[in-house]
């Protein structure tokens, strides 16, 4: 990989979590050469979508409410019995509508992929002490994306058995609402829920960058050497996800604010919120894969000196 160049390696040890956020504002300044062509072909992608998304939805959605409007009981059939020669344009129109979704998404998770994986190598190289050309980069992509995919897969499960658990142990709650010690098992169960959101979106994010960086380690391996990694710093790693989740909740309230003023169904504001919404995404994205990465090296490097001083 020869379009591979050096620059001076950054000394740190055991970061805390201000160091790890201005090592990340560092690394990303080192290699902003190749992040920001990343980001901006990341934001042209998504916002291209959304508009495609929006442009395509309209008519079959359009056709929807006109059958709606034509047919006042069509709810209440379909909850009884579906008629499928009477309502057969109003179901073409929502599953034409769905499959435009479906096909959005799955376009927007092959972005976020390619994504991930050129962030993840760029600043890796870049606070490891090399920077990485173009063509390597490339090189990288091709080499590597079916671990992230794999190991995203399986984050996806384990989220969703987590979510079922919920679900259960307040179903189980609400069934024993008389029990004195009911109200106790609720609220331990609502303080858990964002201990439990932080620590797997920080094992989801090191896992990723697992996948990205380590050959052979995809799906399951990944996830038990992130949890390895994490070993230690659980409660920093988990911390390091609470600012873009408070950044997110303010992009969320701007949302709210022109869906309850009615702006955002004028064109010109659409155009404007999904420019905005698209670019802040991109921006807290890159800089989050960044800081997880340097994460990753430090926590790396943390643990190959424990084992060098365990044999001494």
């Amino acid at each position: 990989m020869g379009n591979i160049s050096t620059i001076p390696q950054p000394q740190s040890s055991s970061l805390g979590f201000l160091g790890i956020i201005w090592e990340s504002v560092k690394t990303t300044s080192r290699c902003k050469k190749l992040l920001v062509p990343t980001l901006l072909l990341a934001f042209l992608s998504f916002s291209l979508l959304e508009f495609a998304q929006e442009h395509t939805q309209v008519p079959f959605i359009r056709d929807f409410v006109l059958h709606l409007a034509q047919h006042p009981n069509m709810r209440h059939d379909l909850r009884r019995k579906l008629d499928l020669i009477t309502y057969r344009g109003a179901l073409d129109d929502l599953l034409e509508a769905l499959n435009v979704k479906h096909s959005t998404i799955a376009f927007s998770s092959i972005t976020k992929l390619l994504f991930l994986i050129a962030t993840v190598s760029t600043s890796y190289e870049a606070y490891s002490g090399k920077l990485l050309g173009p063509l390597d980069l490339f090189l990288k992509i091709r080499t590597s994306w079916k671990r992230p995919l794999l190991t995203n897969f399986y984050m996806i499960l384990i989220t969703l058995g987590i979510s079922s658990l919920y679900v259960t142990s307040y179903s189980i709650t609400t069934f024993l609402v008389a029990k004195p010690w009911s109200f106790f098992f609720s609220k331990a169960i609502t303080f858990s829920i964002p201990v439990c959101y932080f620590y797997v979106s920080s094992l989801w994010m090191v896992s990723a960058v697992v996948s990205v960086l380590e050959e052979g380690f995809g799906g399951f391996k990944a996830i038990r050497r992130a949890a390895e990694l994490m070993s230690g710093k659980r409660l920093q790693a988990s911390l390091m996800m609470v600012p873009f989740f408070i950044a997110k909740g303010v992009v969320f309230n701007m949302y709210y604010t022109l869906v309850t003023n009615n702006m955002i169904r004028r064109t010109r504001w659409r155009t404007l919120w999904i420019c905005m919404s698209n670019g802040s995404e991109c921006l807290l994205k890159l800089f989050m894969f960044v800081v997880y990465t340097v994460f990753y090296y430090e926590q790396k490097k943390r643990l190959k000196g424990h084992k060098v001083s365990s044999h001494c």
